[in-house]
């Protein structure tokens, strides 16, 4: 059985907050919490859920003796399967240094079909009946811990129930009808003593099903994937719940990689003004970028297929010669080659007047000879300083580059002097046309939120802070991948 109330922490875990254990040396890279708001939205779809998954469970057969006038009496009561499941109320609350806490209040559930059957030695009989047992009222305790491995684990850790009464009405014209009362009270406390079974049982194997198999490392690109494990047991506070999530980057397959500098603590006051809070640290940004430079990806080759049709000029020594007329003396009418290196791992900072960051490359330009051997004739060292806005689309944070400036210095030259002032005219042009267009497109694309597949962040608001963003958003069931269809 699917049952909802795991569902409901599975979207707990990957919405919830992030508050480390004291013990443990390490901040998260990713803060979030969710608040009652939020459980409350779960909670209201997810006793849909639980009706329906509800009424495919069966109780155990029920057998027993009861004394008639003068004789004893042998009953079965089998097929107790439960054929509606109706609550008046329902709550998702939490219990500060425990969990979460499901209630039920005022439920029913209708039984229909109940063989029984009776055998009193010289006679027997046998039929069905339909009967309602109501004032189900039903308390559930859920923990969740993280594994060895960084996955949340789900244990219903109490449970207690009480039901009412039900009557029955027994199909048959046997003088048995006159001791239906027995079956009720014992048909009642079979439901009374099943029902935190049935549900517990439910719980634990569903959840162990979903969490086992959730995807805490995501592969953004074709080299890097985020971690987003738990480091520390989650916490419960009255207002909300927080859960401590690594955020880092690593090679992908390559989760011992280790990132030479630390997480910096995230001010997380603030916030729960909508369902769930999110606070990314720009560590988790910056330890991609560190990925990327280890593994060398941070080169670009620009050639003459490459430039833009929008430029005035093209890369030769031809083109050029008014900016760099040495070149033109001493290779002419030649192609050039320029190889854009990054010498150390780009930074982002997050401040409260946006987002930063500073790039540090060389620009490497080199002379195709006419047997295809390139000759380097001059090096600049280049740092780049450019401005972001942050946003949402979809599941994604992107960035949105809005300026780009470029400071260049000549570094290695082969053919004398240069105006590196006009040089870097050159650069700013091919930024602005080439390389800002290129950030964009990959900013536009962004990294993955923690999230659950048929849940949508709604009306996102995003502010920026001291090494931080933080994520303001309400929650609503995506409409193709609800998981009542």
């Amino acid at each position: 059985m699917h049952y909802q109330v795991t569902l409901v922490v599975v979207a707990l875990i990957f919405i919830g907050g992030v508050i480390p254990d004291d013990s443990l040396n390490q901040n998260p890279g990713i803060v979030t919490r969710i608040n009652q708001a939020g459980l409350d939205f779960i909670q209201e779809n997810a006793i849909e859920r639980l009706k329906e998954d509800i009424e495919s469970e069966t109780f155990d057969d029920i057998s027993g003796t009861v004394s008639a006038v003068f004789f004893d009496v042998d009953y079965v009561v089998s097929n107790i399967r439960i054929a509606e499941f109706e609550v008046e109320t329902s709550s998702l609350k939490l219990v500060p240094g425990v969990g979460l806490e499901f209630t039920i209040s005022g439920g029913s559930v209708s039984l229909n079909d109940v063989n029984w059957s009776y055998d009193g030695g010289f006679f027997s009989d046998e039929g069905s009946f339909d009967t309602t047992v109501d004032g189900l009222d039903l308390d559930i305790t859920l923990g969740i811990s993280k594994n060895e491995d960084g996955h949340p684990v789900l244990t219903p850790e109490g449970c207690s129930g009480d039901v009412g009464s039900g009557s029955i009405d027994l199909d048959s014209d046997s003088w048995l009808s006159d001791l239906s009362g027995s079956l009720e009270e014992v048909l009642t406390d079979t439901v009374n003593d099943q029902i935190c079974d049935i549900i517990t049982e439910q719980i634990s194997e569903y959840s162990d099903e979903v969490l086992s198999g959730l995807n805490l490392k995501l592969e953004v690109d074709s080299y890097t994937e985020v971690d987003y494990s738990l480091i520390s047991n989650p916490l419960f506070e009255e207002s909300y719940m927080e859960t401590a999530h690594k955020g880092e980057f690593y090679p992908i397959g390559q989760s011992d990689w280790e990132v030479p500098f630390s997480v910096p603590a995230i001010d997380t006051t603030g916030g729960l003004n909508k369902m769930v809070d999110i606070w990314i640290s720009d560590y988790v940004i910056n330890s991609r970028y560190y990925v990327l430079q280890e593994l060398g990806i941070l080169t670009y080759t620009i050639t003459e297929d490459t430039l833009p049709s929008t430029l005035p000029y093209g890369l030769d020594s031809r083109y050029l010669a008014h900016i760099i007329p040495k070149l033109r003396q001493k290779y002419d009418k030649m192609p050039l080659e320029v190889v854009v290196n990054s010498t150390s791992s780009p930074t982002l900072e997050f401040s409260e007047d946006g987002a930063t960051i500073t790039e540090y490359a060389d620009l490497d330009a080199y002379v195709v000879l006419e047997d295809t051997t390139r000759v380097n004739v001059f090096t600049i060292a280049l740092t780049g300083h450019e401005q972001a806005s942050v946003g949402v689309s979809y599941r994604n944070i992107t960035l949105e580059m809005t300026s780009m400036s470029v400071d260049a210095e000549l570094k290695h030259s082969e053919i004398g002097h240069l105006n590196t002032l006009m040089i870097q005219h050159v650069v700013d042009s091919y930024i602005k046309s080439s390389v800002l267009p290129c950030l964009n497109e990959i900013g536009k694309q962004g990294f993955p939120l923690p999230h659950i597949d048929f849940v949508a962040y709604v009306n996102p608001v995003v502010s920026l802070g001291k090494d931080y963003i933080l994520l303001e958003s309400d929650l609503d069931w995506e409409v193709h991948t609800h998981p009542h269809e």
